[in-house]
């Protein structure tokens, strides 16, 4: 199965950082260049992304983040795997899985 949006086609073996790109898009409404992606694509979309996180090994995890011109950087949405193994597809408004907040500070 594929989704089409504005022309682009993505699939379960798009790379992870496309996909939560394309979450990214659908879930900020704000964008440029958001996207509206119908329940049942949106559903497909997080499979993907569950696919992605259980092949990575534990401990691992790639994310998106947002940058303000202050110097807080905020997580958008991430995928990987606890220390346990058990698997993360994370966004707004999920509550955070790991024990430490979805702000950051530039160094």
């Amino acid at each position: 199965m594929e989704i089409t949006i504005a022309g682009d086609s993505y699939g379960q073996n798009t790379e992870p950082l496309v996909l939560l790109n394309l979450l990214r898009r659908h879930l900020d409404q704000t964008l440029p260049d958001s996207v509206y992606l119908k329940p049942n694509q949106l559903l497909t979309l997080k499979g993907w992304l569950l696919t992605h996180a259980e092949q990575m090994a534990p401990g691992k995890a790639l994310w998106l983040e947002e940058t303000t011109d202050t110097l807080v950087t905020r997580l958008v949405a991430a995928i990987g795997r606890k220390e346990d193994g058990s698997t993360i597809v994370w966004h707004q408004p999920l509550p955070w899985p790991f024990e430490f907040g979805d702000e950051s500070y530039k160094l």
